[in-house]
């Protein structure tokens, strides 16, 4: 979607989605397209599959670690 379209659905200035955008898009997270006079985004699903993935692994480790001092602390 452009960042009109994108504006016309959110109360966000059309300024701050493009801030989010660009930031995004370092991440590697949206990657931009020109069509005309206008830019397109779209999201780069596999990278955000891929932050998931990374994002549950630290819960899991995180859930390990609070059980351990839940079980030192009721012991």
């Amino acid at each position: 979607m452009s960042i009109t379209r994108l504006a016309s659905r959110s109360k966000v200035t059309r300024q701050a989605i493009s801030k989010h955008l660009h930031v995004m898009e370092r991440s590697g997270l949206v990657r931009s397209s020109r069509f005309g006079r206008e830019r397109r985004w779209r999201l780069n699903e596999q990278r955000l599959s891929d932050a998931r993935l990374y994002l549950d692994q630290i819960s899991r480790q995180w859930d390990a670690a609070l059980g351990r001092l839940r079980a030192f602390i009721e012991d």
